[in-house]
């Protein structure tokens, strides 16, 4: 499944805005774009739906103007198209939609001081709400002792309490996707029944370990296909030492569930599950829990819904606070019952450490692998403002994640200057490059290395150094005079790291002229220049700014080399 576009309209600071790269299902769809954008206005979009509208807060419609009409549109691979206005919202039929955003609200109080009032505010977190609807407890009504009455005999004295069975949630499932229950209900397994039972009862030994053992020699089985496929389950899972043991529990299952019926039976199954969900909940935020000593933070039941309750913003660090609630939003979603899912998360990880980045992507990472396991779809839609291509510590796998850049740019790149920046560790020709190409020289003349240029494939009309800063100078000048043309910023990163070195050459007194080309590195070159021109003040504010100006230019470049 695809989502081949998304539009939305009157939103927030979004007239109209549509979204026309395709989504991937179960894959990270990192949307990119700078700021001011509109990204968290798509985020403002998705979380104003409603199960059956769009409802937009008043500061949230579009130019604060309620009359205007808003809307979000999903076109599907199929073309299908799913639209919530102000009347309908049909995308609820085919997506739960979560979003996970900044959860500081805040909260204003007075306080009375006799003759006036002392107004004070705080910033708290939103309750993160798990379940809405909290499962009505209940139980299997299961009776050991009614068993050993009804059964009688050899059965009732071989039989073990299977009572803690019906409380292994996983186990449940696991009979419910591998037996076909409903085939107990018919009158074939009533009479193999009948028939093993009857058998049993002629046995005679004293003790349960003989009597035990005499059936099993005996080969007594009871001969239905279902039942046999049961017993072997449950060996298996309870780990019984003997097949007759399987057995004995495997009766009792089935006349417990056909006793207590389906309806019973499926509130059971939803009722442990929320159980070993909630589990799950606590051991999660228990182990990532930075200041688990002094705010113990876990799930509580709070007027019929399971929510996890905050500590006050203040109280922990804006990182400790943003990666805690975020994956106790990701578990929200996880489990969540609808087939299909959007996530959308704006500009969660921006402002995280390098290690708690890492730690987002291996939760968006299990959250994708726990929705195609359980054979669902979900689009994880990440709003940000960084290139994910620029992150050291964003490891998502490059054939898993779908990069989107939602605002056009004229930039690009020369693939012959790509290639200068390439070749630059050629050992034939990386002194050569790196003295006239990448830094500023005055030396006018230069060897000839035209054979050289030919043989790593680099342009020859460059071979001149002259001819290849003309080159990079007119990009330039295009660039500042003309804006709304083509572009190449690396051309530009070139000649800004020129112009630089060059006027910063020009400054220096005449006898530190030569150490300062000799150096190596645009860096090290202004850190020379800082300490030999401490008496020049136009020199010092200049180079604040060149250093500064020097770290862009050079990400760039390092950039293109690390991804060519």
């Amino acid at each position: 499944m695809k989502i081949n576009k998304i539009t939305i309209q009157h939103v927030k600071g979004i007239e109209q805005i549509e979204i026309l790269q395709p989504l991937v299902a179960n894959r990270p769809n990192i949307l990119v774009a700078p700021n001011g954008f509109g990204k968290s206005s798509i985020a403002t979009a998705f979380s104003s739906l409603k199960p059956n509208k769009l409802e937009l807060a008043p500061d949230d419609c579009y130019n604060q103007d309620q009359r205007l009409p808003s809307s979000v549109s999903i076109l599907l691979d199929d073309n299908q198209t799913l639209t919530a206005n102000s009347t309908s919202n049909t995308i609820k039929n085919v997506f739960a939609v979560h979003v996970v955003n900044c959860q500081l609200k805040p909260k204003a109080f007075a306080q009375n001081r006799g003759k006036f009032h002392v107004a004070k505010a705080s910033l708290d977190i939103s309750d993160t709400i798990i379940y809405k609807s909290i499962p009505q407890k209940i139980k299997i009504s299961y009776s050991f002792r009614n068993f050993k009455n009804i059964y009688r005999g050899v059965l009732g004295k071989i039989i073990t309490n299977v009572e803690d069975m019906f409380s292994q949630y996983d186990l449940l499932c696991k009979i419910d996707k591998k037996i076909q229950f409903h085939k107990f209900e018919l009158k074939q397994y009533q009479k193999a029944f009948d028939v093993w039972k009857t058998k049993i009862l002629t046995f005679n030994q004293k003790t349960v370990i003989e009597l035990k053992r005499a059936i099993l020699n005996s080969n007594c089985e009871l001969e239905h296909d279902e039942f046999k496929k049961l017993a072997v389950l449950l060996k298996d899972e309870l780990q019984y030492e003997d097949l007759i043991d399987a057995q004995c529990a495997a009766v009792q299952y089935i006349d417990t569930r056909l006793n207590c019926g389906q309806a019973i039976y499926s509130n059971v199954i939803t009722y442990l599950k929320y159980i070993k969900q909630r589990k799950q909940i606590d051991d999660t935020l228990s182990e990532i829990n930075p200041v688990k000593e002094r705010f113990p933070v876990r799930a509580k039941e709070k007027k019929g819904q399971l929510v996890i309750e905050w500590p006050k913003a203040n109280m922990i660090s804006s990182g400790q606070r943003d990666i805690l609630v975020f994956i106790a939003k990701l578990m929200e979603c996880e489990f969540h019952e609808h087939k299909n899912c959007i996530l959308v998360i704006d500009e969660f990880f921006d402002y995280l450490d390098d290690a708690n980045i890492v730690a987002f992507q291996y939760y968006i990472s299990n959250l994708i692998d726990s929705y195609k396991r359980d054979k669902r779809v979900i689009f994880p839609i990440l709003l940000t403002h960084l290139d994910p291509n620029y992150l050291k510590h964003f490891c998502f796998n490059d054939k898993r994640m779908n990069v989107c850049y939602l605002k056009s740019s004229n930039a690009k790149c020369s693939l012959m200057l790509m290639k200068f920046v390439k070749e630059r560790e050629t050992e034939s020709i990386k002194d050569y490059l790196d003295t006239f190409y990448f830094h500023y020289n005055n030396e006018t003349n230069v060897a000839d290395f035209t054979d050289e240029f030919k043989k790593v494939g680099l342009n020859e009309d460059w071979v001149n150094p002259t001819a290849f800063r003309k080159k990079v100078e007119r990009e330039c000048r295009k660039y500042l005079l003309e804006p709304d043309k083509v572009y190449d910023p690396l051309a530009i990163c070139f000649a800004v790291r020129i112009k630089i070195e060059e006027n910063v050459f020009q400054m220096l007194a005449e006898e530190y002229q030569q150490e300062f080309l000799a150096t190596h590195g645009t860096k090290e070159k202004l850190n020379y220049a800082q300490s030999k021109g401490a008496n020049s003040l136009k020199l010092i504010i200049c180079l604040e700014l060149y250093i500064i100006t020097h770290f862009i230019q050079q990400e760039l470049m390092i950039w293109q080399s690390h991804y060519l």
